[in-house]
């Protein structure tokens, strides 16, 4: 291989390498909201997570000071 042709692959390697290095990735803004169908005191984080993620298909739940599950979304 010619000297000419060895750069010019390097250069390719290089410029791919740089080009998937200034990929960014960012995430999603997320928004809480009050469980709807969750019923009594939220204790365990575990049974909100299951509700909000089950049965109102969001994307997790805790249970917060006030003693009542929020849920989790992407907005």
């Amino acid at each position: 291989m010619d000297k000419k042709s060895l750069a010019g692959l390097c250069f390719l390697f290089l410029v791919l390498f740089v080009a998937q290095e200034v990929v960014v990735q960012t995430e999603a803004k997320t928004c809480e909201n009050l469980a709807d169908a969750f019923r009594g005191l939220c204790i365990a984080t575990g049974n909100c997570d299951d509700h909000c993620k089950n049965k109102e298909h969001l994307v997790s739940g805790r249970c917060r000071d006030d003693l009542r599950c929020w849920c989790t979304k992407n907005c």
